[in-house]
């Protein structure tokens, strides 16, 4: 991330950099800060936050729901229409 990060408005490109590591929980208060305060002024990126959000939180029941063979074999024949 560059040094806008500690300045009141970051780009939308840094912000959705700042959002992947937010929810990986690798993202320092700095970055959690200068995230919020792009959030509050950018629609668009506090909708990309909140649709990751759903994504992540539905690939992480998915995970809990479906046994990892189970899922193997799903993407296997998802690939296989690919071919």
């Amino acid at each position: 991330m560059t040094n806008n990060a500690n300045a009141s408005n970051i780009s939308c490109e840094e912000a959705i950099e700042l959002i992947a590591m937010q929810l990986d929980k690798s993202a320092g208060d700095v970055e959690r800060l200068a995230l919020e305060r792009h959030l509050k002024t950018c629609r668009h990126c506090f909708d990309r936050l909140e649709f990751e959000k759903l994504v992540k939180d539905r690939l992480t029941r998915m995970k809990a729901d479906i046994s990892s063979e189970q899922l193997e074999r799903k993407i296997d024949a998802l690939l296989s229409g690919f071919q």
